[in-house]
């Protein structure tokens, strides 16, 4: 395959994953879908999704060990590792909490080893995981996946963010990015003429 021909079926593989944003922030508040010229339009919001701050939001972690360094302002958590803030929790066998410059703020967390990140529907798995909380972004790698529904992605490298209707998945060498997509189906609105 010529580099042309890749990189139209590359851009078409990123047309598509911005149609159907399946491992993007739930849909809340859409206005209907229109066509355009033949051509579909993805649901656009009332509202633009309001970006969470979780830095300074407490974390409960549970793991086999934990090593606290204050000069370095970083915490490590060993083994079968399970941390919750706010609506995000993260499994993992080695975890890494990086302070900011307040030392009631967490910059990042580092997830290392069978890495396991829920939020809501969505599921993301990976060797390594790095959550950004300030931002809500979180960027997995060493075989990612990530669950949405029915709906999965795989890649080298998926970046995505907790409280937008954005993501960016890359490939490599040996894995490209590869999608499955079901069709959403329509609630089936109950049948009032129907009597329990």
């Amino acid at each position: 395959m010529g580099k042309n021909a890749k990189f139209l079926m590359a851009s078409l593989v990123v047309s598509l994953l911005q149609v159907t944003p399946l491992w993007a922030a739930p849909d809340v508040g859409s206005a209907p879908t229109k066509s355009v010229s033949g051509t579909a339009v993805t649901k656009a919001p009332a509202k633009p999704a309001q970006q969470r701050n979780r830095s300074n939001t407490p974390i409960h972690v549970k793991s086999s060990e934990l090593f606290a360094d204050n000069n370095a302002k970083t915490a490590t958590f060993i083994g079968k590792v399970v941390a919750r803030q706010d609506d995000v929790t993260i499994y993992c066998d080695k975890m890494i909490v990086y302070y900011g410059e307040n030392s009631d703020e967490v910059d990042k967390i580092e997830a290392i080893g069978s890495v396991r990140i829920l939020q809501t529907n969505r599921v993301g798995t990976g060797g390594h995981g790095l959550y950004e909380s300030k931002i809500g972004k979180i960027t997995l790698t060493i075989q990612p996946r990530v669950t949405q529904d029915r709906d999965t992605v795989t890649g080298q490298v998926i970046v995505y963010y907790l409280d937008e209707d954005r993501s960016h998945v890359t490939s490599g060498d040996s894995n490209r990015v590869e999608a499955v997509i079901y069709p959403k189906q329509k609630e089936k609105k109950p049948d009032a003429r129907k009597k329990p």
